[in-house]
């Protein structure tokens, strides 16, 4: 009796593998971004703070060495927020394009388990009808014993 052999398992195997490398790259992708995402929480704190201590200031008194001094920090800090935007907007689009090659690689590899599977199942098929020509073969020979004795 042959052993059952999916003609695509080399194939299949690889489908599996790129799947899994995907995975890891789409989880690397979304630990960068929750990285990027709590460093921009922490500058918008920080900007935060300075509006709070500028207006105190204000309040205290401030002379025009110290607007200009506020205003370039003001600036310094939305110019990194800023950033921080530009860099999350990039990690997303590369988490998008990470998402659709994983979604693909899992339609490929379901495809060819699907067809795995029917392979599977013709294999079966075929082994019952070996069977069910062996029983028969063996029965007819037993009937034909039979008979000439």
């Amino acid at each position: 009796m042959k052993r059952f052999r999916f003609t695509l398992q080399s194939v299949l195997n690889v489908k599996r593998a790129l799947e899994k490398q995907q995975m890891g790259e789409l989880s690397v992708v979304n630990a960068r971004i929750r990285t990027i995402e709590q460093k921009r929480q922490e500058l918008i704190g920080i900007e935060m703070s300075q509006h709070e201590g500028f207006r105190r200031q204000m309040t205290e008194g401030m002379t025009s060495a110290d607007l200009k001094l506020w205003g370039g920090a003001n600036r310094a800090a939305r110019e990194r927020v800023e950033y921080q935007d530009k860099v999350l907007e990039q990690a997303e689009g590369e988490r998008m394009r990470i998402e659709k090659k994983l979604i693909a690689a899992m339609q490929e590899r379901k495809i060819l388990e699907k067809l795995r599977e029917k392979q599977w199942e013709q294999y079966r098929a075929e082994q019952q009808r070996e069977a069910a020509a062996e029983m028969a073969e063996f029965i007819g020979h037993e009937v034909f014993e039979n008979q000439e004795g």
